[in-house]
């Protein structure tokens, strides 16, 4: 399966919130950037479940890895939302966001070798 471009997606959400979490901790009050970052953030968000649906369709994966990828991705969109919250705990989100994407990118890479080890069994 070929998911190169949902990766460099995620690459980029990945580091577009890290960006932004910490812009919002270094100006806690300056909340009005707050609405733009976040705006930037679920944008990048949809273009990566966008990527992510159409590589998926070239080859299905087995339920269990298509909830757990559709569960990853929820899980950021969640973080993401969180950073609107006025008084986020947002070392908290950024180790929920990170504690999705981060094995999400992994797992991808996985995806990506899974033919390469299939011809070498």
């Amino acid at each position: 399966m070929r998911t190169l471009a949902t990766q460099v997606k995620l690459r980029r959400l990945v580091r577009a919130f890290s960006e932004a979490q910490v812009r919002l901790a270094s100006e806690p009050l300056a909340r009005g950037l707050a609405g733009s970052l976040i705006d930037r953030l679920q944008e990048l968000s949809g273009e990566l479940r966008e990527s992510w649906r159409r590589e998926s369709l070239t080859r299905p994966l087995e339920p269990a890895l298509d909830r757990y990828v559709k569960e990853s991705l929820r899980w950021v969109d969640l973080a993401i939302a969180g950073l609107r919250q006025a008084g986020a705990d947002l070392e908290l989100l950024r180790a929920d966001f990170e504690g999705a994407a981060l094995p999400l990118e992994v797992f991808l890479r996985g995806l990506d070798a899974e033919p390469a080890l299939q011809r070498s069994a």
